[in-house]
């Protein structure tokens, strides 16, 4: 059986469980077994009332959904960025330019590559199902080749 539950109900719940995990001082769970939940996470999906969304949770149980965010290193030059650049009504290849553009001003590389990054995109199919799928290096080469990030090397 399978049941169709809102990603906002999922994420309430694997905040709470992380919140709890991480507070957790019963003896049982030692730092080795719980750092992992004490780490920031950004998972993704879809739900009828809120579309496509982000949704970052920290240790504390806090969570929210974003249409466009980062985390990590440099995030607040991203987010920043994107909260200029980014507008509801952009198409899946807009949102791609929008994501290697953010990732080209802030990774710690001056010369970004297919090899470097990973991009996985999430679509609904012709039955309104959702299905991920990740990119494969040449698609991500083209995608920075478009954007001007990744310059062809020069023969000497």
């Amino acid at each position: 059986i399978m049941y169709r539950v809102q990603d906002t109900v999922i994420n309430k719940k694997l905040s709470d469980f992380q919140f709890f995990f991480f507070q957790a001082e019963d003896g049982i769970r030692d730092a080795q077994e719980s750092r992992g939940l004490g780490d920031v996470y950004k998972r993704q999906g879809y739900d009828t009332t809120h579309g496509f969304q982000l949704y970052n949770s920290d240790p504390s149980g806090n969570y929210a959904g974003w249409k466009a965010t980062a985390i990590g290193t440099n995030s607040i030059a991203a987010n920043s960025f994107l909260k200029d650049e980014y507008q509801e009504d952009i198409n899946l290849d807009q949102g791609l330019d929008l994501v290697v553009k953010s990732l080209s001003k802030t990774l710690d590389t001056s010369s970004p590559s297919a090899d470097k990054i990973e991009l996985l995109v999430l679509q609904l199919d012709e039955n309104k199902q959702v299905k991920a799928r990740f990119l494969n290096e040449k698609e991500i080469t083209e995608l920075l080749k478009r954007n001007n990030i990744l310059k062809e090397k020069v023969a000497e």
